[in-house]
């Protein structure tokens, strides 16, 4: 183990005992257009319904958890909704959403009228994120990271956690199979969005043996703990 903490990078090998506030600045826009027809947000609210419908929405798919679904059960009656209810946790399987947002997301594009599809959750930081990021990999047969690059350019607060991103390098090996074997995507994210603070070529060796598992991956890299600087760690 101690060959891996010698290779922590250098201006994080102080901090690890620190406590850091990575809160994120809510203060933005409530949605954001991160692709053609897509857009990414927090919780709408009934006062906000007007600024959807004169953003083009017509198709909303929110992500809130089972227990949340009534508080936008309004939606309905004015957009073709769809919930996907899944918790922003490191471990929940988000990407078995996948094939549902991608189907509701096609009929949405297939519509007469120009449709607008608004993709949410709590905050619009990272389960929403997730969903949109894939939609554009599957869309532009994008890498993962291309992908997340292209909705945060939209809306420069999304954060897929940890847990999420893993699900999205499996989503690009299967898009993309011959990317395995290459610098990850998601030792990319860790590294540069994450703050993961280790040598880049560590954090792909552990990946590949933990199957891009991140959590589990960051967690035997630093001796069973995610350090505290690692953002995008949401349990």
């Amino acid at each position: 183990m101690s060959w891996i903490l010698d290779r922590l990078t250098a201006p994080f090998r102080d901090m690890i005992d620190r406590t850091f506030d990575f809160s994120i600045d809510l203060t933005d826009a409530p949605f954001n257009r991160v692709a053609d027809g897509v857009y990414v947000g927090a919780r709408p609210q009934p006062a906000g319904l007007q600024a959807l419908e004169e953003a083009g929405i017509t198709h909303v798919i929110s992500c809130l958890e089972e227990t949340e679904r009534g508080s936008v059960a309004f939606l309905r009656e004015r957009f073709e909704t769809v919930f996907i209810p899944v918790r922003d946790s490191i471990d929940s399987d988000i990407a078995a959403s996948f094939p549902e947002a991608f189907a509701f997301a096609s009929r949405a594009q297939a519509s007469p009228s120009k449709a607008g599809l608004l993709v949410h959750c709590a905050v619009g930081v990272s389960r929403s994120a997730t969903v949109a990021t894939a939609l554009v990999m599957q869309r532009q047969a994008l890498t993962f990271l291309d992908a997340y690059r292209s909705v945060r350019a939209g809306r420069p607060k999304v954060l897929p956690n940890i847990g999420f991103a893993s699900q999205l390098q499996r989503l690009e090996h299967s898009m993309h199979a011959e990317t395995r074997g290459e610098l990850s995507s998601l030792a990319r994210y860790l590294r540069e969005v994450c703050n993961v603070p280790v040598e880049i070529e560590v954090l792909q060796e552990m990946l590949e043996r933990h199957d891009y598992d991140a959590p589990r991956a960051i967690r035997a890299i630093f001796g069973g703990d995610i350090p505290r600087v690692v953002q995008g760690v949401r349990l």
